[in-house]
């Protein structure tokens, strides 16, 4: 590790104390090459108007993304405190909102449309029919067209709560899939383009 490296660590464990969020949202994004390859795809795309990371933590994947509307969903308000704080800082400029959200029990609301969603490195603690059905909504609701959803499946690891396939999360027929393979624990980052 290098010294800008071991700096933004203790940043993020002085954000920590002071905002008093999870430990593990103190990870650095140069540790994630899942959060870097995420950041790379959506970059690429050519409508860039709106984006959401549900479970969003720091906001690193938000930060980095060339999105015009960003939108900071995370069930933690302590870690959307410091989020928003770290935003301050940012020279990438867009229009940006926070919320406190639970994706099983919360909906978003109808004339919030999206390029692409987001929802990685959490979904693995969660049953599946929990999952379709929320990720179902947002395909029905919230979707602009071709829009992208982002997410991260975990197959046969029994270290993890649950693990997902692609069809255990959304309907394959209504989209067109890319898979990103190779990260740890089996991790496998999926791109599901609307049809």
């Amino acid at each position: 590790m290098n010294i800008q490296l071991y700096f933004k660590k203790l940043l993020r464990i002085i954000l920590m104390l002071f905002f008093k969020f999870e430990w593990w949202h103190t990870s650095p994004i140069d540790n994630r090459r899942y959060a870097i390859d995420i950041i790379s795809k959506l970059n690429a795309r050519i409508s860039r108007g709106s984006l959401i990371e549900i479970g969003c933590g720091l906001g690193d994947i938000l930060a980095h993304a060339k999105f015009e509307r960003k939108y900071f969903y995370d069930l933690s308000p302590n870690v959307l405190r410091a989020a928003e704080f770290l935003q301050n800082f940012s020279k990438k400029k867009s229009k940006n909102s926070y919320k406190t959200f639970n994706f099983l029990t919360d909906r978003l609301d109808v004339d919030l449309k999206f390029d692409a969603v987001v929802l990685v490195n959490w979904i693995h603690g969660f049953e599946s029919e929990g999952l379709k059905r929320s990720l179902k909504r947002i395909v029905k609701n919230n979707l602009n067209e071709k829009a992208l959803i982002v997410f991260d499946i975990i197959e046969n690891n029994k270290s993890y709560k649950f693990n997902h396939s692609i069809s255990d999360l959304i309907d394959k027929n209504k989209f067109v899939i890319t898979t990103l393979e190779g990260y740890p624990f089996g991790r496998k980052l999926i791109f599901a383009e609307l049809k």
